[in-house]
């Protein structure tokens, strides 16, 4: 952390604690049953490049185990994503650039064995899902999918959504292939390549609307193909839903896109009278390779969305609508955390971007362009030594 900012105050956050990773960290993920009175649980995952997954003490920063994915060369292979299941009893790491798999480590067993879950037969086979694997997410407590045994997996160009069962037999050496992985967006969406100008969904509609012609949804193909192209250029964040409200939803973020999305998901628990489809988008400016995150609160009901404008953008679940902007942050926000604690709502908010001085003499020799560069040079090595690149707020909403 670079420079903090508590309620209240513009004092500077002291670190309390710092770990040390060997290179830039990929990822992260917090010990789901984590409870700061019992310091046993108290702990994290950390990625980095070229290192091994640490599981790292949150009380004294020290490692208490490895987890080391192997690939088929038998080289250690640093993932790019890492999380924990829900309970806490598997770690899943991905993200690997030699083949499209997925390590499951049980937590009590550090080491180098795992199980393998392969997206495809081979890394070059035209079956299962494409692409490096960039999020990967399961159902939260409150989910109508929570203890379902599924999980969402998204990845990078070419961007897809799959979901798949858990519940898969423990793989040999080679791998087990998930099979039947059911494509929410990206390759393998039949339906996307239809030639038809409407898909008629009038047979989709609730029972509650019946008779009523003007509540008939018609999802259009030209709708259908404007949720692809939100998400086409790769995924870099999934979330499903929380609590009571619109608990169906899984949420995406994209590379470049000005949206976050959310896809209807009711037919995985059995009602196949709605599709997964997109059904929402709540916009943002985010026209950058950067992962800007997202986060819901504990109700479902507030989505809060990281903007590449230097805000942070609360919209409402159920209609879509911005119910606030909160403005005024010195760069891009790029990390957004809620909280509730004790009826207290919390929201941390990161920000920053990368930087670059203006060195470029080729630009000409004439005096205005002299000039011009010195005056940008000049004001980028002020902006640094002001307002240092990258910042963590905490803000009670």
């Amino acid at each position: 952390v670079g420079v903090g900012v508590g309620i209240g105050s513009d004092t500077p956050w002291n670190s309390i604690l710092s770990a040390k990773c060997g290179d830039s960290v990929r990822s992260y993920s917090w010990y789901p049953l984590m409870n700061s009175y019992q310091p046993q649980t108290c702990a994290f995952l950390a990625a980095s490049r070229d290192q091994p997954i640490h599981l790292i003490d949150a009380y004294n920063s020290s490692i208490r185990a490895t987890y080391s994915p192997y690939n088929g060369l038998d080289e250690m292979e640093a993932p790019n994503i890492v999380t924990f299941t829900p309970d806490g009893n598997r770690i899943f790491a991905s993200g690997f650039r030699t083949d499209r798999t997925i390590h499951t480590f049980d937590t009590s067993r550090p080491g180098r064995d795992s199980d393998i879950l392969r997206l495809g037969k081979t890394r070059r086979s035209k079956d299962g899902q494409k692409g490096i694997v960039s999020a990967l997410s399961f159902p939260e407590k409150g989910s109508l999918f929570a203890g379902s045994k599924i999980f969402a997996v998204g990845t990078y160009s070419p961007g897809s959504i799959y979901i798949y069962d858990d519940r898969q037999p423990n793989g040999a050496a080679a791998g087990t292939v998930l099979n039947g992985g059911m494509p929410v967006v990206g390759h393998g969406k039949s339906f996307a390549r239809k030639k038809r100008r409407f898909v008629d969904m009038s047979q989709y509609d609730d029972s509650d609307n019946e008779g009523d012609n003007d509540d008939v949804d018609i999802f259009s193909a030209a709708k259908v193909g404007w949720y692809q192209a939100r998400a086409r250029s790769g995924i870099t964040q999934l979330m499903w839903s929380r609590g009571s409200q619109n608990d169906y939803l899984l949420y995406s973020a994209s590379r470049r896109s000005d949206a976050v999305l959310a896809w209807d998901m009711r037919m995985l628990s059995g009602d196949a009278t709605h599709p997964i489809r997109g059904i929402a988008a709540y916009s943002r400016d985010s026209d950058t390779n950067q992962r800007l995150e997202f986060d819901i609160d504990d109700d479902g009901k507030r989505l809060f969305v990281a903007s590449q404008d230097r805000s942070v953008k609360v919209f409402d679940t159920s209609s879509g609508e911005l119910l606030n902007s909160i403005d005024g942050f010195r760069d891009a926000v790029n990390g957004i955390s809620y909280s509730n604690i004790n009826g207290r709502e919390l929201l941390a908010v990161a920000t920053g971007a990368r930087r670059f001085e203006d060195n470029d003499d080729n630009s000409g020799t004439d005096g205005e362009g002299s000039a011009q560069r010195y005056q940008s040079t000049a004001e980028n090595k002020a902006c640094f030594t002001s307002d240092p690149p990258g910042s963590l707020e905490l803000y009670e909403i």
